[in-house]
């Protein structure tokens, strides 16, 4: 369940963003330009986000790792814009959790 807590970390990928901002949100996250959000990215991306809520854990290594391999549809390590458009996607569609 990391990954999916960290899922809803995400800018890009948060339910609350419009779509059309997804593309402008991911080519800020991917510093490099490759199209890909590399573990330094998503780790980068988490540290802001984990310093602004004032939580560490949310950045943590464990954290990034988990939300990499859940949302890696083809295992090549990194997050491109489809498969983080597809979590997205699928986030939306679910049931949202039922209160406690």
């Amino acid at each position: 369940m990391a990954a999916a807590a960290f899922g809803l970390a995400l800018p890009i990928a948060s339910a609350a963003q419009p779509p059309q901002d997804g593309g402008r949100m991911f080519a800020m996250i991917d510093a490099n330009g490759d199209g890909k959000l590399d573990k330094a990215e998503v780790t980068k991306m988490a540290e802001m986000r984990a310093q602004r809520q004032g939580d560490p854990t949310l950045a943590s290594p464990e954290k990034v790792a988990a939300f990499i391999k859940h949302v890696d549809a083809n295992g090549d390590g990194a997050i491109d814009k489809a498969e983080l458009d597809t979590m997205r996607k699928a986030r939306a569609s679910a049931p949202p959790p039922e209160a406690n």
